[in-house]
């Protein structure tokens, strides 16, 4: 009897251990002062800089290979619409320049890898 509910003990913390939650993104942080947003089992940290902006991507905080990314970002705000290229930056970094995200903008993030598979994120500033 005992060594069934050692056993019984024993599966159930492995399995806490193991909960969904323990493996999700969710309790990343955002590492360069953007805003974070984890969806296709990676994390997009968007920065707002003077006249630029800059997309970190990582997979469990590892930077995925930009290079092998194409992107585009569309910045709503004030009853106007601006786009910019995406272009890589880096291990892990895109950026746009000459843009800018003012507070209250909504903000459309749109990536293609080379497989053609499109990723798509949203922020509200």
């Amino acid at each position: 009897m005992k060594k069934q509910l050692f056993m019984v003990l024993a599966i159930m913390s492995v399995l806490i251990l193991v909960s969904p939650a323990a493996l999700s993104h969710s309790d990343a942080k955002p590492q360069h002062g953007g805003v974070l947003h984890s969806k296709y089992d990676l994390n997009f940290e968007l920065v707002r800089e003077a006249d630029s902006i800059s997309l970190y991507v990582d997979d469990h905080g590892e930077p995925v290979d930009t290079t092998a990314l194409t992107g585009q970002i569309m910045i709503l705000a004030g009853g106007t619409r601006s786009e910019a290229a995406l272009i890589a930056a880096g291990a892990g970094k895109l950026t746009a320049t000459a843009v800018h995200i003012p507070d209250g903008a909504r903000v459309v993030v749109s990536l293609t890898d080379t497989d053609k598979k499109m990723m798509t994120v949203r922020y509200s500033f």
